[in-house]
């Protein structure tokens, strides 16, 4: 949240009317009571403002990561590419919010692997920069060899550290599927929050 104050700054001429003393005894009255409803302005501007800055996690956010994932159905650990986005809501020392995920394989082998997540994700602020979290979602996996997508359950525990509206996470995922296969995944992120 921005605030912006605008002050109205009057300068007046004393002319020839009334003495000297009388002129200057109103211009400091209306000087002082300008002072005054500066500072009356400038001190709800600054209440007012304080919520924005003290909610480092809220908003909106996109990220792009990179990892590895070893998984039960190919036996094969493959470097890994994707992109997030989410939406936080900061209630103090606690966060929560959603997120989902698309994630890709590196491999032209498996080039049509592909892992989508929706997750509700909470956490706790270990630090006013440094959000600790963990997830909890709906995972659906397509990847070669399948006849169909599968879908399970995906649970992960991550880092946030924020550096203004830029923030670095790392975060380990592991996913449990229908047909009894396990996915485990790290990543690494880099974001920026709206």
């Amino acid at each position: 949240m921005t605030v912006i104050v605008i002050i109205e700054v009057k300068l007046e001429m004393v002319g020839s009317r009334g003495p000297p003393v009388a002129s200057y005894r109103r211009r400091n009255e209306r000087t002082v009571f300008t002072m005054k409803r500066f500072f009356a302005v400038f001190a709800v501007a600054a209440l007012t403002a304080t919520p924005a800055f003290a909610q480092e996690f809220s908003g909106a956010r996109v990220g792009v990561e990179l990892g590895a994932v070893d998984d039960d159905f190919a036996g094969t650990d493959e470097a890994t590419y994707g992109i997030n986005a989410g939406y936080d809501f900061d209630l103090g020392n606690t966060v929560v919010g959603v997120t989902g995920s698309y994630t890709g394989l590196f491999d032209d082998d498996n080039s049509d692997f592909r892992d989508l997540t929706l997750a509700a994700r909470a956490g706790f602020k270990a630090t006013p920069r440094t959000l600790v979290y963990g997830t909890l979602g709906y995972t659906n996996l397509d990847a070669n060899g399948f006849s169909g997508s599968l879908d399970g359950v995906k649970v992960g525990l991550g880092v946030e550290q924020k550096f203004g509206n830029l923030y670095a996470n790392i975060e380990t995922r592991y996913g449990n599927y229908e047909a009894d296969g396990e996915l485990y995944q790290t990543v690494i992120g880099l974001g920026y929050r709206f």
